[in-house]
């Protein structure tokens, strides 16, 4: 069995937002899956989210769960609710 070591953090782009990965965490569930828990902040137009943790198994449920988040941000500085989120 191998495994692989990641050092955080680390940005990926995700639709214009830079994602920063500060943790990822691993279990493995009674029927044997391995499900990760990534905290991860985004940070668009100037603005920072907080904190926010993610439930995945692979790295394409990781990505396209980050582009909901990166849309809501998204959505969310565009109607106006920018103070939700920290200034850069």
């Amino acid at each position: 069995m191998s495994s692989r070591v990641i050092v955080t953090p680390v940005d990926i782009e995700v639709d214009g937002a830079k994602c920063t990965i500060v943790e990822i965490t691993s279990r493995e569930w009674i029927d044997k899956r391995i499900i990760y828990t990534v905290s991860v902040y985004c940070e668009y137009a100037g603005r920072r989210s907080q904190i926010f943790h993610l439930d995945v198994t692979s790295n394409e449920e990781l990505i396209n769960k980050l582009r909901v988040e990166v849309a809501k941000m998204k959505i969310a500085i565009a109607s106006g609710y920018d103070h939700l989120f920290r200034q850069m």
